[in-house]
């Protein structure tokens, strides 16, 4: 499957609840598209993209976020008030994947940090954190104008992806699914709380330049 991101920025409203949410590996069908539009009388999603709002405290998507994560859609970003939620979803039956993901979860100051969930054969990795509203702005993952989604054709080899976030997540995604934990000990570093940490992961390139974008953007305070 082929990724074209267009990056455009996205809009966050720091008085509200929303949700992005992007499957990569396959669209959902017309019966999968109508179960997520039941959760919410406002949500029209696509093959590929759901959005969701909640303009008061207290009201959030029914069953939650993760049963979302676990059965249709594979990067997920959710801000509540300016705590952020990040998640990637990916399908393994590789044991030692699985564990080496998990040596980097983590709570850590302000209960920001790692959680990794796998079941089904399906992993699901979880960063809760603050993000730099400053940096965002800078590094131009914010418009000033909502982009409209295009629909991109289930059929085709391709994806077209018009979310800077979503686009940093599917590379985390995929580092991730390589065995690349690098992006995971940048939020231990920004997040650690005292106590024995993870162990270093090997570095490469790719990684190495995934896992400095997204701690560009990650608040310690």
């Amino acid at each position: 499957m082929k990724i074209l991101s267009v990056r455009h920025g996205f809009l966050a409203d720091h008085s509200s609840t929303s949700y992005e949410f992007l499957a990569v590996d396959k669209p959902l069908d017309t019966a999968a598209r109508a179960a997520v539009g039941r959760l919410s009388s406002r949500v029209l999603p696509t093959s590929r993209r759901a959005s969701f709002i909640y303009h008061v405290e207290g009201y959030d998507i029914p069953g939650g976020w993760g049963a979302l994560m676990a059965e249709h859609y594979d990067v997920m970003y959710s801000e509540s008030y300016d705590w952020w939620t990040l998640s990637v979803a990916f399908p393994t039956t590789d044991h030692d994947l699985v564990e080496t993901i998990r040596a980097y979860a983590f709570q850590g100051v302000e209960e920001l940090g790692v959680d990794v969930a796998y079941e089904n054969n399906r992993v699901i990795v979880s960063i809760e954190c603050r993000l730099d509203v400053g940096q965002l702005h800078h590094s131009g993952y914010y418009e000033d104008e909502w982009h409209e989604d295009e629909e991109t054709d289930p059929d085709a080899d391709f994806v077209v992806v018009d979310d800077s976030l979503l686009d940093l997540l599917m590379r985390v995604r995929e580092q991730l699914r390589q065995g690349d934990c690098q992006t995971l000990y940048a939020v231990w570093e920004t997040y650690r709380d005292g106590g024995e940490g993870p162990p270093a992961p090997g570095k490469t390139p790719t990684g190495a330049t995934v896992a400095a974008e997204l701690a560009s953007l990650l608040a310690s305070e």
